[in-house]
């Protein structure tokens, strides 16, 4: 029997889950029934994590705990902070994370233990421990010693001052949170998928979001953010943008922060939020280079290709502006989303079912084998 074969698996449902549905009609992604937009404004990132891990947001009570748990769990070994500067100067930030944590999960003392409580444990300690690791390598990246984390900060404002060493003020911490909270989860992308993969052999938590890590440093799912920024900064001002895409589109080169695989007939609603904290930011510095670049690009988009700007497009200008190096863009999509593959993991291994799809075998059959002595040189070779 013909099986059907599906590219990508564009469309196959592959899970069952309460986490995250994405309603493009709607224009909406919600996180367990709310709303991220609205989540990623009026709630702390603690209480968007709690109500991944545990399905509800939480009392006061238990968001005090939640928090004061979070940022007990910060710190790392003094031995990994050392693997991670001892890594060579110019391997990726991405490798380096991915490095950091993998060391990181032998330091667990419930490592090999995939209960649900035991899951949400282990995944506090992650999402806790990824902002310190990142605060690590922009010391590195600066040639400076890591900042040590701050306890009187939140979550996300502690991942801003680890990385810039600057405390800001109250509207760039409260924009950083904005785009932090916004990657925190996004369904079945193939990170996630990878992690759901990977929690389903039933190995640890670790091991699945090592794997998410290694998948969303690749430029087709997490590098959106610095290609796109590459792209805009050189610009001086609209017709030199209109130009470049124009030329861009005339060599059939891909624009990168435009389209996306799951808004084919809508606009990115995180997307359309951030373009409106763009007009802001550059409002309040007095400067709207950026912003009006960015929207002269994204009518050409629209005119030419019919192409919509992703959430990409414009996080990765609002963290340039907050003075984010280009290399941790990446990374910190990875220390936001960490939170939405953990839940993923807990959700997969509470009801599991070992991933084994079928692969649509289209080789050759009926070979013989001829001894080494009688084959000919070339023949039979794999190209």
């Amino acid at each position: 029997m013909e099986v059907e074969y599906i590219p990508g698996l564009k469309g196959v449902p592959a899970a069952k889950t309460e986490i995250c549905m994405i309603d493009t009609d709607a224009g909406e992604v919600w996180i367990r029934g709310y709303s991220l937009k609205e989540l990623a404004v009026k709630a702390p990132y603690e209480e968007i994590a709690y109500l991944l891990l545990y399905g509800r947001l939480p009392r006061r009570k238990e968001l005090d705990e939640f928090s004061k748990l979070m940022r007990d769990e910060r710190p790392i070994p003094e031995s990994v902070k050392k693997i991670i500067l001892g890594l060579p100067d110019n391997a990726s930030t991405m490798d380096m994370l991915r490095t950091g944590l993998s060391a990181v999960a032998s330091y667990d003392p419930e490592l090999e233990d995939n209960s649900v409580e035991a899951n949400r444990r282990k995944a506090v300690r992650i999402i806790s421990k990824m902002g310190t690791l990142i605060g690590v390598i922009a010391g590195k990246l600066a040639g400076r010693q890591p900042l040590e984390p701050d306890p009187k900060l939140s979550h996300a404002e502690n991942i801003l001052y680890m990385i810039t060493d600057d405390d800001h003020d109250e509207f760039s911490r409260k924009t950083f949170k904005t785009i932090f909270s916004l990657y925190v989860e996004h369904g079945l992308a193939a990170s996630t998928f990878t992690a759901r993969v990977i929690a389903s052999t039933l190995s640890d938590i670790y091991g699945a979001i090592v794997g998410a890590i290694a998948a969303l440093k690749g430029p087709l799912h997490g590098r959106a953010m610095e290609k796109a920024l590459e792209m805009i900064l050189p610009l001086r001002d609209e017709e030199e943008a209109e130009r470049k895409v124009l030329e861009l589109l005339a060599r059939k080169e891909r624009v990168m922060g435009f389209g996306h695989r799951i808004y084919k007939t809508g606009v990115d609603p995180r997307a359309k939020m951030l373009k409106e904290v763009l007009r802001e930011f550059c409002d309040r510095i007095g400067d709207d280079r950026l912003y009006r670049i960015s929207v002269r690009m994204e009518e050409v988009m629209m005119r030419e290709k019919g192409l919509y700007p992703n959430v990409d497009f414009y996080a990765g200008q609002l963290y340039h502006l907050l003075g984010i190096p280009t290399e941790l863009f990446t990374p910190l999509f990875a220390a936001s989303r960490s939170t939405g593959w953990s839940a993923h993991v807990v959700e997969q291994q509470a009801d599991n079912v070992l991933f084994r799809p079928k692969g649509v075998y289209v080789g050759k059959r009926g070979l013989g084998y001829k001894p080494i002595e009688e084959r000919e040189l070339g023949v039979e070779t794999v190209p």
